[in-house]
């Protein structure tokens, strides 16, 4: 309430000068370097200008920053004044990093407002831009307050052409006067009566002027009326929107009528809007009974924290799980009771499957640990026979013995790596730094040789939190499989680029070889499924497991037009 006061003060003192100052005492470019001080001021902007167009040519006439004495303008051509004179319409780029079109703010700026300046005869006389540093958004109530600063300047540009042209008039008619003094008389009632005429017309837009100054408070007064309106609101629906994780319904204790859902809601339950707003409580939730409902309701108004799990029953008769916070909610002169509901089914399921791996684990770390000591005991009888001559035959049975030996005992460190859970040494990484770092690394890497690689990142530099050797094993695993999946001389892609909607940043690593078969593409990360002859599939569940403990996300997408790309995206800190 106190910054909307504030800034109307500053619009209101803004007006009030503009219309003391006079087109005819020669204040026109003060006028103009005013309202454009003003919607800088009211915009918040790092750079505001007012130019005029005629012809194909530009000049700028008023800033809020000093331009020096540069006054030769430029021309119109694929320019953003251009664009704003031509359609007569205000156009905004909120940021240029993220504008597809040629037309881009200056450099060094990100956003753009343009607006014409349009006079109330309709003719555009330039543009009023403002530019911001910065990507800003702008409310259709900003916009309106600039336009009418627009029509003033468009208006105190038109007046004082008007007077110029009245000007040289009257320095045509003083010459016409000298050449024709036997019309002297007629020619001076004449430009009497222009004259007139001219002050009729300046008297006219002054009027108007007014008018618009008025219109201006107008419109001020109405939207603090609304910004009045609207806290009123949020005060009525905050806690809704506050505390709303999935799905919300308003319940009226009295009768256990929901009085008002959500649409997710709506979803949950295969129920219309309509239909659930005439429902009683009873009706979807199906395990709570009135009962448990009434000993409820008594910690809830004892002020003890409540949350519950129940079961609740759609509008074709499927059942599912839920989990409700509930509070009291003020509505009016009459206590709701406002229950924010969420789907724990999927949560559930996880948790069965996470107990049901957890008893795998720890049955599958027994028998690893069971299997070892023996295993090491061959390996030990096995490697002593490598010192005794034995026969050609002999000698290969005693290699392949080893070989297998040895794959056994690889197979089972890994099964005992998967079935514990990764302990993470985290401190804060460069992403970009790490990736060079294993580049550098892979070269020497026999899967490595005869393959291209390339690397390409979106910003100089992103910070997450992670555990180097871990990544490292990731990133190498990844590489591993891509180059597999190539043949000599082609190109491995590692790209790295922000996912701004969700604070994270995706890497890529993609190879242009045979697609992966969409059958199989599914089960990629299944422990133990592998389609390598000599594979055990732990390397990927393995590498899965790691970045979920970074709480971060695997997904592998192949097409025959794409290729296939293993994508990780993790949280930046």
């Amino acid at each position: 309430m106190f910054s909307s006061t504030v800034q109307w003060q500053q619009e209101q003192s803004i007006l009030e000068f503009l219309a003391a100052l006079s087109y005819r005492s020669g204040n026109l470019n003060t006028y103009l370097h005013e309202i454009v001080c003003g919607v800088s001021r009211i915009l918040k902007s790092d750079w505001s200008i007012v130019t005029v167009c005629h012809d194909n040519r530009g000049k700028v006439v008023a800033s809020n920053l000093d331009l020096g004495n540069d006054d030769n303008g430029f021309s119109l051509h694929e320019t953003l004044v251009d664009q704003v004179t031509r359609t007569r319409k205000y156009f905004v780029i909120e940021d240029a990093r993220l504008h597809i079109s040629s037309l881009k703010p200056p450099e060094g700026y990100l956003c753009y407002l343009g607006i014409p300046l349009e006079t109330l005869n309709g003719e555009c006389k330039g543009t009023i831009c403002s530019f911001f540093h910065q990507p800003r958004s702008f409310t259709v109530e900003v916009i309106k307050i600039v336009n009418i600063f627009a029509k003033l300047a468009a208006t105190a540009i038109d007046n004082y052409q008007l007077y110029q042209q009245q000007q040289q008039f009257n320095q045509l008619l003083e010459v016409e006067v000298q050449t024709r003094t036997k019309n002297l008389q007629a020619l001076q009632a004449q430009l009497l009566a222009m004259n007139n005429q001219l002050e009729l017309r300046i008297q006219q837009r002054t009027i108007e002027l007014q008018r618009a100054n008025e219109q201006l408070q107008a419109e001020i007064r109405e939207r603090q009326q609304v910004e009045k309106a609207l806290r009123q609101s949020e005060a009525r629906f905050k806690t809704l929107v506050d505390n709303a994780g999935d799905a919300f319904l308003l319940i009226d204790p009295v009768d256990n009528r929901i009085v008002d859902v959500n649409r997710r809601a709506c979803e949950y339950l295969g129920y219309s809007h309509e239909e659930l707003v005439s429902l009683s409580i009873h009706k979807i939730d199906i395990k709570l009974t009135a009962k448990q409902l009434a000993e409820f309701r008594y910690q809830l108004v004892t002020g003890v924290p409540s949350q519950l799990e129940s079961v609740y029953q759609r509008k074709d008769g499927s059942t599912f799980p839920i989990e409700a916070n509930i509070c009291l909610f003020e509505s009016g002169e009459q206590q709701r009771e406002l229950a924010l509901v969420r789907d724990i089914s999927d949560r559930q399921q996880a948790e069965q499957a996470q107990a049901r791996l957890a008893e795998i684990g720890e049955l599958a770390a027994m028998i690893v640990h069971e299997v070892r000591n023996p295993l090491t005991t061959v390996l030990l009888g096995l490697t002593s026979f490598k010192n005794m001559e034995l026969p050609e035959p002999s000698q290969r049975r005693l290699a392949l013995a080893l070989e297998e030996a040895e794959r056994l005992k690889n197979l089972l460190n890994e099964i005992l790596l998967y079935t514990k859970r990764p302990i993470l040494h985290s401190s804060k990484l460069e992403v970009n730094h790490l990736i060079a770092e294993i580049l550098e690394q892979i070269r020497y890497i026999p899967f490595a040789t005869n393959r291209r690689f390339e690397f390409v990142s979106s910003f100089p530099s992103f910070w997450i939190l992670g555990d180097r050797d871990k990544l490292k094993q990731v990133f190498i695993n990844l590489l591993k499989n891509a180059c597999e999946a190539v043949n000599d001389g082609e190109v491995i892609t590692w790209r790295v680029s922000p996912d701004k909607t969700q604070n994270q940043v995706c890497i890529s690593i993609h190879n242009g070889g045979e697609p992966i078969p969409p059958h199989i593409l599914t089960k990629l990360g299944t422990p133990f499924f592998t389609t390598k002859p000599s594979g055990n599939g732990l390397g990927l569940a393995i590498v899965k497991q790691i970045v979920e403990a970074h709480q971060g996300k695997l997904t592998i997408l192949s097409t025959p037009e794409e290729g296939t790309t293993a994508n990780i995206l993790l949280p930046l800190v």
